[in-house]
Formats: structure tokens, sequence, C-alpha cells
């Protein structure tokens, strides 16, 4: 053993003296850094001093082979960069370059709140292919908090629900004595850039990202550590591969045009494109109040348009916050049904438009589903717009002769039962709810022949581009036949008014039966009046008797 730790002894001695003598011509790496490497460790082919004018270039991957395999799979690479275009080899940790030496001009206009991402996340944290982090929630406060204001199902863990309670209670107790420190640490590796960076969903739904949260409360003496939900911190949002199918993708809005900052978003910033709804909203009392903003009610990030939320849908939307809406509307009468097909716009903005709208239901084996392109496509092509195949004189509006001959049409293709479902609803809301006006708990201001709807009728069909709202005559209802419409009633007025007296009175002939049957349930107020008369008529003609006889 001993004679070869002396045999390696001698033939590194010579070795040794040449990684001295480098300095003597090379002075300008007197200050190398690169680790406790000597010179020959790089330059391995130097054997003897002098050494050959041409030496053969080092190889990084002999020592750092996981970097480097990372970068010749990188972007970087496919730029041609290599190690020494971000490293000086002599002195890597005080020259390496930081990628904003090469990116300085970026701004990152679409992404939300870009300075907080940039100052949390880091380059590496967006751009590197393979990603880990964890995010540290300190609460530090003044006052005592018990711990059933944090974990209040005693688990260990805080979730959504009770982050949620905690701030609420930070806010209306503690008050200004508590503060709340958030720490993003996310690394990852600068050899190994993508070609894109990930996207919102890996942080903000699946958490390919951050891997836990940790949650530490020092409150006055008190100290606690628990497992903390990760969207308590990261705020939950929808899959952006869906966002390119809600309104505001579709019209090409991008996430930083709204979110311009961390906080919530601001009814000013829906007002930039919404300006003429907002002027409107302004000044009522849900936004005088402050009790409502626009996103309390719109979800901008929802699939659906406001045209294709069914009236109960609609409903909903309101009770987030009136959800004692029934016991509210005990006098009016069958009240579930009311809600079932009327939404509440329809009666508490009597400015905004009422609509009455037919969808198209197709009953088959496996249930009942709203009428698609490929039904249409079925029986008609897939040449030809809906709206063009069922308007066939082209005048914008469907008649009674056009909707028979589609129905029928339509039954053949689909092998099922083609089903129209009536409701009405505002198809042009005026955001003013504040407006109460007592005609509008008159049941004659829907049921009559005088009510708003039946000047604004549509037939729901579906396009490429969404729904679309066909304008029909009101003719229409009287062409469709019966065993077609489906959940659809609207119940006439039933009130007799003096004018259907003097109509009745003075008609004549053919005239006076079709008024006849428009009155309709009338007739017991009719024969109610008649009766009333006949009595009246009874006692003053028993007076009179009583007057003359004197009896």
């Amino acid at each position: 053993m001993r004679r070869i730790v002396l045999i390696a002894a001698i033939l590194l001695l010579p070795l040794c003296a040449v990684a001295q003598d480098c300095l003597d011509c090379h002075e300008k790496y007197q200050k190398t850094d690169h680790g406790k490497l000597k010179c020959i460790a790089c330059h391995s082919d130097v054997k003897d001093l002098p050494h050959a004018d041409k030496l053969a270039k080092p190889k990084c991957v002999s020592c750092h082979g996981e970097p480097v395999r990372q970068h010749e799979a990188s972007v970087h690479a496919d730029k041609g960069l290599k190690c020494k275009s971000c490293h000086n080899v002599h002195t890597p940790r005080q020259e390496t370059k930081k990628c904003i030496a090469c990116h300085a001009s970026v701004a990152h206009k679409k992404l939300p709140s870009a300075q907080k991402h940039l100052r949390e996340m880091g380059c590496v944290g967006c751009h590197a292919k393979s990603v880990r982090g964890s995010i540290h929630v300190r609460v530090d406060s003044q006052q005592f908090i018990p711990r059933d204001v944090f974990d209040k199902d005693h688990n260990g863990s805080v979730d959504e629900k009770e982050w949620k309670d905690f701030l609420a209670h930070a806010q209306s107790v503690v008050r200004d004595t508590y503060r709340i420190k958030r720490i993003y640490s996310a690394t990852g590796s600068s050899h190994d850039i993508g070609p894109k960076a990930i996207s919102c969903n890996s942080c903000h739904v699946e958490n390919k990202v951050f891997e836990k949260a940790t949650l530490e409360v020092n409150a006055d003496g008190q100290r606690a550590k628990m497992a903390l939900d990760l969207h308590s911190v990261i705020p939950r949002l929808p899959m952006t591969d869906l966002y390119g199918l809600t309104a505001h993708g579709k019209a090409e809005v991008a996430c930083g045009d709204c979110h311009v900052s961390q906080k919530r978003i601001d009814d000013h910033v829906c007002a930039k494109c919404h300006d003429s709804v907002y002027n409107v909203y302004k000044g009522t009392a849900h936004a005088k109040k402050g009790a409502a903003r626009c996103t309390d009610c719109h979800d901008p990030h929802k699939v659906k348009t406001y045209r294709e939320l069914g009236a109960a849908e609609r409903v909903a939307v309101c009770a987030g916050c009136h959800g004692d809406y029934m016991r509210q509307h005990r006098w009016l009468p069958h009240a579930e049904l009311h809600f079932m097909y009327l939404e509440c716009s329809t009666c508490h903005s009597p400015r905004s438009k009422k609509s009455m709208v037919f969808n198209i239901n197709v009953q088959a084996g496996d249930g009942r589903r709203r009428l698609a392109l490929d039904d249409i496509a079925a029986a008609f092509g897939r040449k030809k717009k809906t709206r063009d195949v069922i308007d066939m004189n082209g005048d914008g509006r469907i008649t009674s002769s056009e909707i028979v001959p589609f129905f029928e049409a339509l039954e053949k293709a689909t092998k099922g039962t083609v089903r129209i479902e009536g409701s009405i609803v505002v198809t042009d809301v005026h955001h003013d709810y504040s407006e109460v006006q007592r005609r509008d708990k008159v049941c004659a201001t829907c049921h009559s022949n005088d009510a708003p709807f039946y000047q604004s009728m549509y037939l729901v069909l579906p396009e490429t581009e969404g729904l679309y709202y066909m304008p029909v005559k009101g003719t229409v209802l009287a062409a469709m036949p019966s065993s077609l419409a489906v959940n659809f009633l609207l119940l006439g007025e039933t009130k007799l008014r003096w004018s259907d007296i003097r109509v009745l009175i003075g008609t004549r002939g053919e005239a006076r039966c079709d008024v006849v049957r428009e009155l309709g349930f009338k007739w017991i107020d009719i024969a109610g009046v008649f009766l009333s008369l006949a009595a009246l008529f009874l006692v003053c003609v028993h007076i009179v008797l009583r007057m003359v006889f004197k009896r």
C-alpha cells in the first residue's frame, strides 16, 4: 500500500508544479474560483511545460453531466447558446449571467399581476421544465386567536372555508393588530428552460408547481403550525383551455386586461368595456351601498353566456345574497312555479326587456337534451346556417307556415320526440333593480293580452358561434300543435273589466261569438255581475212595493 501511495505522489508532483507554473504566463487567471480545481483538472492534455499552442477545449459534461444534458434539451441549446454564453468558466460564481442580461425588454404584458409573479416566482419558477415549490404563510398578531378560528374541525389542516372564516374574523375582531406574510418558494434548474412558460393551470388549477403550504401562527405567545390548503393563498381559476369558450375568451380579452393588480377586480375595470351598463348601475342602491360589485353577480370566467342561462340559474345569482326570496314572496300565487320559469329581473327591473323564449328539446331513449347542431345537420345538411333553414323567405322572422315543416323534418332526422319548452326571460337587462312599481304586483301585467313579451318572442337556435335568438310572430303559438309544448302554460287574465262588458254589449252577430270565446273564464265574473244586478233590482222592487202598499 505504501508503495502505491509513493508512486502516485511521484507521478502527481510534476503536475502540481505545472499547475503552479501556469500563472507565471496566465496572470489574468489569478482569481480563478472554479471550486478548488487546478488548471490541469480541465486542461488535462497538458503534460509538460511549455505546452502546445492549441489545447483541446475542456468538456463541461465530464463534471457537470446532468446540467449539460438538461441544457442540450432546452430551448437555449436550440438557439445555439453554449455554457460559456452564460458562464465565465474561470470565475463562474462571480460572473454568471442573470436572465435579465439577455431578456431585459420582456414586459410580461399578458401576465396578470406581473410584478408579484416575478418577485415571488423568479424566472425559473415559470420557465423551467421542472419546478418544485412550497408556500409559507405566517400570521403575527398582538391578540390571542383561538385555534377554532383556523381549524374548526380539528383535523390539523386549514381548508379554504376555514381560511376565509379566519380572514373575516381578523377584519372584524383582530382588526389592525395582525399581519400576514406569504413566502412563495419555487425552485427549478436554469439549465432546463422550455420553449414556453407554464400555463396558469399549473398553479391555479392543478397544483403542479407548489406541492404544499404551511401556516404558522404567532399570536400573543401562541405558536401553532399546520397544513394549509394551497388554494387558500393561490386563487382558484377556471381551466384556461375553457376560457376560450367564454364570452370574454371569444372576444380575445386577455387575463391582464382585467387583472391589473393583485387586488380584487374593481367595478371600474369592468366599466372600461361596459360603460353604458355601468352608468346605469352606479346610481342604484346596490352600487351606492357597496352591497354588490359586478363580479358578485357576473362570473367573468363562466363558459355560459347570460343568454344561455335558464331561469333557475338566473334566480340562483340573486339567491346568493337574497336567500330568503321564497319567504319574501309568500303573497305571490304559486310562487314555486313562478320562480321555476321566471327570473327576478322580470319584476324587479321594470325597464328590462321581457321576452317569450322557446327552447327546442329532443326526447330520446337516453333522456331529454337541447337541440344541437348535429341534429340540424342530420335533417338539413351542414352547408346552411340554422336560421336560414327555418326562415325560408328570409324576412328575419319565423311564421307559422315555416315552423311546422321545420319540426316535421327534425322529428324524422332525430328519431326522437321534438318538443318546445317556453319561458319568460329578460333578453335586455336594465341594471337598475332599485325601481319598485306597484303595478308589477298586479297579475294582469303578465296574464293578459297586453303583456309586453307577446311583442317580443324568440325561438332559440343552435349556431356555430353560439345560441341565436330568432324572432317569431305571435301567430306561431296558434300554429304549433299542443303536443309540441312541454312545461309551458301562461294563464290569461281572469279579472273582468268594464271594457269587456261594453264590447260584449256593443257587438252583434259573429263578432259577439268571437268576444264570447275570448272572455273564457271571465264568464264567471260576468255571471256574478248579472246576479248582483238582479239581486239589486229585486231589492229595489221590494222597497218600491213596500212604499206603495205601506206594508
